[in-house]
C-alpha cells in the first residue's frame, strides 16, 4: 500500500478550510480572539529590558494626533480650519458676450472650427475626394492657426491697467 503525501495536504487544507468556515459568522470586530493567542506562537519577539525579562506593555494614546510632532503642515486642534469658515459663496461676473462686429474673432472662430471637422468629414465619409478638397480643408486649419497668432498683442512688455490674465 502507497501513501501518497499529496492526500495528507488536501486534508491539512480540509481542516483548515473547515475552520475558516466555522469563523465566518464571528463578529470581526471582536477582539477577544487576538487576546487568546498563546504566547510562544507569537509572530514577533516581544521587547526585553536589559536583563532579559519582557518589557513592560504601552498604552497607546488615546487620540493618535496628539502624539505626532507638530509641524507646519499639521492642523492644529484648537482653532477652526479657514477653510471650514462661511464667509459667503462666490459668485463669479457674469461672462462677457461674444464681439458681434469683430469679423477677425469670426474667422479666427469658422477656420479653427471648421477645418478641423472638414478633414475629419473628408476622412470618415469621402476619403476619395479629388485632392483639392483635402487641400482646401488643411488650408482653412492652417488660416485659422495663422489668424490667430496674428491676433496676438505686438508687445507684450506693457501692462494694461484693465488687463485681465487670461479670460476663457
Amino acid at each position: 500500500m502507497s501513501s501518497d503525501s499529496r492526500d495528507n495536504e488536501s486534508t491539512d487544507f480540509d481542516a483548515r478550510f473547515a475552520e475558516i468556515i466555522a469563523q465566518f459568522d464571528d463578529d470581526p470586530l471582536d477582539s477577544s480572539a487576538l487576546d487568546e493567542r498563546p504566547e510562544d506562537t507569537a509572530p514577533e519577539a516581544k521587547p526585553r529590558d536589559a536583563e532579559g525579562e519582557p518589557a513592560p506593555a504601552l498604552d497607546p494614546p488615546s487620540d493618535p494626533l496628539h502624539s505626532l510632532p507638530t509641524q507646519w503642515r499639521m492642523p492644529s486642534t484648537d482653532d477652526p480650519p479657514a477653510l471650514m469658515e462661511d464667509e459667503g459663496t462666490y459668485e463669479p461676473p457674469p461672462p462677457a458676450p461674444l464681439p458681434a462686429g469683430d469679423l477677425h474673432f469670426w474667422a479666427i472662430l469658422t477656420a479653427m472650427v471648421g477645418g478641423p471637422l472638414w478633414l475629419l468629414y473628408l476622412f470618415l465619409f469621402d476619403r476619395y475626394a479629388r485632392p483639392l478638397w483635402w487641400v482646401l480643408a488643411c488650408a482653412t486649419s492652417a488660416a485659422g492657426v495663422v489668424l490667430l497668432i496674428l491676433r496676438q498683442p505686438a508687445n507684450r512688455d506693457e501692462q494694461d491697467e484693465d488687463d485681465d490674465g487670461a479670460v476663457l
